[in-house]
């Protein structure tokens, strides 16, 4: 199905074109499609048919047009609904089955990814255009009324993709593209600055030269116009030929690896390769597969435990994976787990974002949020989605596509997704005897079956037809001592001896019994893996854990791991990695809880959380060195550098979490808050704030029910960065001061030292400097009593920031300075590279651009090397200023746009403020008052959100200029004397010089001689006492 307006106005249903009639019912159709889902007037399709003289029939022409569109539409098959609904009518449909739409939402995801996926995307964009948009129903009025912001939309994004081709280095591309589109659009000076600069890079300086003679000359005799700045200071930097005008010299382009482009997952776990007796079920799935695309499948298989529900989904999964190119997801929603919540759907939601590439950090707030992203990531995809072990509908109807297949299992039927989502139910039984014996002679072999069929026949029974249990009981006859069918049956037939276990069902009955007669098969020391692994928190087991909660060596543990999935008791996966079907780990459970005492199970407990904590500290330590850490042993380092840390990590992050949550909950509470202070690190560098703030925020419950202040303190940081990395700075210094009062309750120096640099850090922002200084001169004399040289460099840094933020520049160079010596002392990686930009900031400031150039530059590398893109981001924002105030502002742009998708991505609300400020200036630099206003918008509703003091001032003072630039000097004059008071207010004496020279042109504007010679003296005399060229 498909609706095309970017061009001729058709309809394509089952690859035949659908006849609409003539130009007016088309027209109609054409305004209700670039409007799906809203009412369209019958006043407003009166008005687009006839123009401002309608016949008198005109209203009934229009009934009588939808009605001959209903009709064509349903004839043709065409699933959409067209109601009326005063004061006119309404289409339902798909908006990605219209070109306009489809392009629309192309276009947002090349902005999003990565410069290797985003021409692509462009080039899909812009392959939907067959023409003008409503070529043959339309004039030139009607199409402007209509389509004048897709216009527009279309020739922003073919000069957002020669940004990009530019990055990436192909510039002969540009070149021959653009060379028509320059011609038919000499207005857009945009496009032309980027053809120049192609045909620059190609060797072609007369080519470029002589197109900015005949944009030029075009401008002047058609609109009376002159170039724009930017567009002459291009000419100007070709003509002296400016080094900085060549090729990049990295064509990977800004940001090198983009970590949040859009991923094609292949979530799908490892699939048991045997599935008999499900034959029906397979060919119903199928069938569904093979109706038309464009609506989400979606089935539910239901049964109870054991009966293969999971097996079923995987299976199929597996085998129609090539189906769906756009990728596979599968998350187990913990519907049913003994020792666990099921899983909220909003972590949910953060899973699925995850594994499509979003960045943690860049995951919305919210269920509303949540779901809006996913759904749009997932617009136009086709998906495979396996949801395993819902509880109920609710946990699944926000995570489901608008287009795709998926598969929910669960114990119950839930009818509420029939209803509600149009699901179609999969029940299964448990497998008919015929089956049960089938899958047995493919466990065993046909030839153990035939050997006995009647005990084949009976077996099953005993197993009552569950596959788990036949896969369990095939497992025994295949063990060491097991000679034939005959005598496991014997064996079961004991069933009240064997259980040792009730459990309610007879399903669930049949396959307890397989499970005791395994466990009883056993070793000794398999049976004591076994029970103890019902003491590891999370969702999967790897040797390590698994060693220490038995008290083995990892090659030992690794051995027996194997033999307990070699017996159908562990799930084995790929990486040596194990889990457990939920009724085996109740079973492990109930048998630890008859076997070992409480001593002997807290012993264990805390082998493994002594495990998870020495390891996780260890990696901590690698990923950032300097982190002020709660005091406990230091172990051996496990890791041989950095990335193996990070790798181990990202591996078991979930199962470290459910530790946290474990030991608050049975203990000894101590462990929840030593593991989240040894993850701090990792959930810093990786941006997952959600798990952290709920580690943190358990942790802390933790610590006070036993009141340990020292304790009490850390999670208070904690709880403070993730909200300091959210932009909730007022709900962190909360945090702060509390934590403050806590380490001076346990006299805890080094805690007060790191805390009291997060304070100033929360102080620059929130607007008060001084405060920020004395905090920070606190913080620097613990350190050095300490002997904390990356405390120290912190400390430094703050120092430097606060006196920047004041103009003092000269102190804040030196503070800076002293700062990275210190870091680079300690191995203070990040911290190193985003000293690098502070100092170039500082450079840049003091009138020294090209020190400030070479600073930004080293700062990108480290940055980037590091995979710190807030590093980056703050970087390429700091360049993009220094570039658009030195006359390079084309290429500044690139730097402010890549800035502002960086602080997107990682979601740093206070951060992207600053660089859509950046990107403000630099497009006012280029001659586009009016973009260049709406960034600073975007930056002051940013910064006011997050109360970032300095990004509101430095906001409202670029706003002003736009707006002076724009010609509505009423709101210059408003937004420049905001900027001014506030900047004044806070001690910002930067801003209040450019706050005051803005103002002082103003005045100018005004004839108001008087005013802007106080201004113009007051804005003199503060740079005087601040610095040169702030």
């Amino acid at each position: 199905m498909e609706f095309r307006v970017l061009g001729t106005v058709e309809v394509w249903a089952h690859s035949v074109q659908v006849d609409l009639g003539g130009r007016q019912p088309r027209l109609v159709l054409a305004t209700l499609l670039l409007e799906p889902d809203r009412v369209v007037a019958v006043d407003r399709l009166i008005d687009l048919v006839w123009g401002p003289a309608p016949p008198r029939s005109a209203r009934g022409t229009v009934q009588a047009l939808v009605s001959r569109l209903r009709t064509a539409l349903r004839q043709a098959g065409v699933p959409v609904e067209l109601i009326g609904r005063a004061p006119g009518y309404l289409l339902r449909v798909d908006p990605l089955a219209v070109d306009a739409h489809r392009f629309t939402d192309l276009v947002a995801r090349a902005r999003a990814a990565g410069d290797d996926d985003a021409v692509a995307l462009f080039d899909q964009a812009l392959a939907l255009w067959r023409g003008e948009p409503l070529a043959d129903v339309a004039d030139e009025e009607v199409r402007h009324r209509l389509c004048a912001g897709l216009r527009e939309a279309r020739w922003t994004a073919v000069e957002e993709r020669a940004d990009v081709l530019l990055r990436r280095g192909r510039s002969r591309q540009v070149a021959d593209e653009l060379t028509d589109a320059v011609a038919r659009q000499p207005g857009r000076q945009r496009l032309v600055g980027q053809l120049m600069l192609a045909l620059y890079r190609e060797g072609g300086a007369d080519r470029a030269l002589a197109t900015y003679r005949q944009v030029r000359d075009r401008l002047a005799d058609e609109l009376g116009l002159d170039p724009a700045p930017a567009l002459r200071r291009l000419e100007e930097r070709i003509l002296r030929a400016d080094p900085t005008l060549g090729p990049p010299a990295d064509v990977a382009g800004p940001g090198g690896d983009d970590r949040s482009a859009l991923v094609r997952p292949a979530g799908l776990p490892h699939s048991s390769t045997t599935l008999t007796g499900r034959d029906a079920e397979l060919e119903r799935l199928d069938a569904g597969l093979a109706e038309p695309a464009g609506r989400t499948r979606i089935w539910v298989i239901s049964g109870t435990a054991g009966v293969g529900k999971t097996a079923l989904a995987l299976h199929w999964a597996h085998r129609v994976r090539a189906e769906f190119p756009d990728g596979q997801l599968h998350l187990d929603l913990r519907g049913f787990d003994a020792d666990r919540e099921p899983m909220p759907v909003e972590t949910a939601l953060t899973h699925l974002l995850t594994a499509l590439g979003v960045d943690p950090r860049a995951v919305p707030d919210g269920l509303d949020g949540r779901t809006a992203l996913l759904r749009s990531l997932l617009a136009g995809r086709d998906v495979l989605l396996v949801l395993d072990n819902a509880r109920h509908a609710d946990q699944v109807l926000p995570l489901i596509p608008s287009r795709g297949t998926v598969l929910v299992t669960s114990r119950h039927r839930l009818g509420d997704l029939v209803v509600r989502a149009d699901a179609r139910l999969l029940p299964l039984d448990v497998l008919t005897p015929v089956a049960s014996v089938r899958l047995l002679a493919t466990l065993l072999g046909a030839a153990a079956v035939r050997a006995d069929p009647a005990a084949a026949a009976k077996l099953a029974r005993l197993c009552g037809h569950l596959p788990l249990a036949l896969r369990i009981a095939a497992a025994n006859v295949q063990s060491a001592g097991r000679a034939d069918v005959a005598g496991l049956v014997r064996e079961l037939a004991d069933g009240d001896r064997l259980a040792g276990l009730t459990v309610d069902g007879a399903e669930e009955g049949a396959v307890t019994k397989a499970f005791a007669l395994s466990y009883r098969v056993l070793s000794g020391p398999q049976r004591e893996l076994f029970r103890r692994l019902g003491l590891v928190p999370g969702a999967s087991i790897t040797a390590g854990p698994a060693g220490a909660v038995a008290g083995v060596p990892v090659p030992t543990a690794t051995r027996r791991l194997r033999a307990l999935a070699a017996a159908h008791l562990l799930e084995r996966h790929p990486g040596e990695r194990y889990r457990f079907h939920d009724l085996l780990r109740r079973y492990a459970v109930d048998r630890l809880t008859a076997e070992d005492d409480e001593a002997a199970r807290g012993v264990a407990r805390r082998r493994l959380f002594d495990h998870y904590l020495d390891t996780a500290d260890a990696a901590g330590r690698r990923v950032i060195p300097h982190f002020v850490r709660l005091p406990r042993p230091v172990a051996a380092d496990p890791f041989p550098d950095t990335d193996a840390a990070l790798a181990w990590l990202d591996a078991e992050w979930a199962n470290l979490t459910a530790a946290v949550e474990e030991a608050a909950r049975c203990g000894p509470r101590r462990y929840a808050w030593h593991l989240t202070d040894a993850l701090r690190a990792y959930f810093h560098q990786r941006g997952r704030r959600e798990e952290w703030l709920n580690a943190a925020t358990v942790a802390l419950a933790a610590a006070q029910t036993d009141g340990d202040a020292r304790a009490q303190a850390a999670m208070h940081q904690s709880i403070a960065l993730v909200q300091v990395n959210s932009g909730r700075y007022e709900e962190a210094r909360e945090h702060l001061l509390e934590g403050l009062r806590c380490s001076d309750a346990d006299s805890w120096q080094e805690g007060r030292a790191g805390i009291l640099n997060n304070l100033s850090a929360v102080h620059q922002r929130l607007g008060d400097p001084h405060a920020a200084i004395d905090c920070a001169r606190l913080s620097l004399a613990l350190n050095r009593r300490s002997g904390n040289d990356g405390g120290e460099a912190m400390s430094l840094a703050n120092l430097g920031f606060s006196h920047w933020q004041l103009g003092a520049f000269a102190e804040a160079d030196a503070h800076f300075r002293a700062a990275l010596e210190r870091g680079e002392r300690a191995g203070a990686h990040y911290n190193v590279a985003v000293l690098l930009v502070d100092l170039a900031n500082v450079r840049r400031d003091r009138g020294d651009p090209d020190g400030a150039d070479d600073l930004y530059a080293r700062a990108l590398a480290a940055n980037r090397e590091l995979g710190y893109r807030y590093g980056e981001a703050t970087a390429l924002a700091g360049r993009a200023v220094l570039w658009s105030d030195t006359d390079r502002a084309e290429l500044a742009r690139a730097d402010a746009e890549r800035a502002v998708t960086l602080t997107r991505e990682i979601g740093d609300t206070g951060t992207e403020a600053w660089a859509a400020d950046a990107l403000g200036r630099v497009l006012l630099a280029l001659g586009h008052p009016g973009e260049a206003a709406e960034q600073h918008r975007r930056s002051l509703e940013l910064a006011r959100r997050t109360r970032f003091c300095w990004c509101e001032a430095t906001a409202l003072t670029g706003l002003a200029a736009a707006e002076l630039a724009g010609g509505d000097p009423e709101a210059a004059g408003r937004h420049g004397r905001a900027a001014l008071g506030l900047a004044t207010r806070s001690g910002y004496r930067p801003l209040e010089i450019r706050a005051s020279y803005l103002l002082a042109r103003l005045a100018e504007r005004s004839a108001d001689t008087a005013e802007a010679a106080r201004l113009d003296g007051q804005a003199t005399r503060l740079a005087r006492e601040t610095a040169p060229a702030c």
